[in-house]
């Protein structure tokens, strides 16, 4: 109803009331909630441009994928990923991003009685994560590796790893006498970090280890680090 009423606002105003607002409020009222509504289809085309990112990526890989066939799976205009994403490759690392975010705002497992069982359950909840977008992690990984582009706007885009309850866990430990104290908590989970990705996600796409035999190797693996990092004996 706001545009409707700014003409007569503005007779009134000039007629009867100079020292009235209400064609400018009538304005900023129509100016605001036309801004409103921009960002919002901006941000639902742009989820809407991501969702089908992930979809045809995982469907048809990197080189098959073309942003036509994107923009048709998400209903929109195809020059809209070039003013969102400005390439093809702009949108492989914005959906890798969107997924990295989304497994890290995930509710973290139950805390584990002692440092074996928190590091195997840290690695299977990551690999249960990463097992959601397997077939894009494929894509992305087989693209790293040939495209030092999309290498560097994966480097200045990704989101840095926020473990911080595996921080206060492990300090937890330090303080019960189960963890050694000499143990430098964020080079631990740096470590485990690592690992997670190169047997979870690595060695899956590359040499198509079963779920099976990674949960092996990462049980073998827990043992092995809760050894090096218990209390040593005096």
């Amino acid at each position: 109803m706001a545009p409707n009423c700014q003409v007569s606002n503005y007779i009134l105003d000039r007629q009867n009331f100079p020292g009235y607002t209400i064609k400018e409020e009538g304005l900023r009222y129509s100016t605001l909630t036309n801004m409103t509504a921009r960002k919002r289809n901006k941000a639902e085309s742009q989820n809407r441009i991501l969702k089908a990112g992930l979809s045809i990526f995982s469907e048809y890989g990197y080189d098959a994928a073309t942003t036509k066939m994107i923009a048709a799976r998400a209903g929109l205009n195809e020059s809209l990923i070039q003013r969102y994403f400005k390439s093809k490759a702009g949108l492989l690392a914005a959906v890798n991003k969107l997924s990295v975010q989304a497994i890290l705002s995930q509710k973290p497992y139950p805390p584990q009685a002692n440092p074996e069982s928190e590091i195997f359950h840290f690695f299977k909840s990551r690999m249960e994560l990463d097992e959601e977008n397997l077939a894009f992690v494929r894509v992305l990984i087989s693209r790293i590796l040939i495209d030092e582009q999309l290498r560097e706007e994966l480097r200045h885009h990704m989101p840095p790893p926020k473990e911080l309850f595996l921080n206060a866990r492990f300090e937890n430990f330090q303080q019960k006498g189960l963890l050694s104290k000499d143990i430098d908590v964020k080079n631990l989970i740096d470590i485990m970090l690592s690992q997670s990705f190169v047997v979870g996600l690595m060695e899956r796409v590359m040499f198509n280890k079963s779920r099976r035999e990674s949960l092996d190797q990462f049980r073998v693996l827990s043992h092995i680090l809760a050894i090096g990092i218990s209390p040593r004996s005096i």
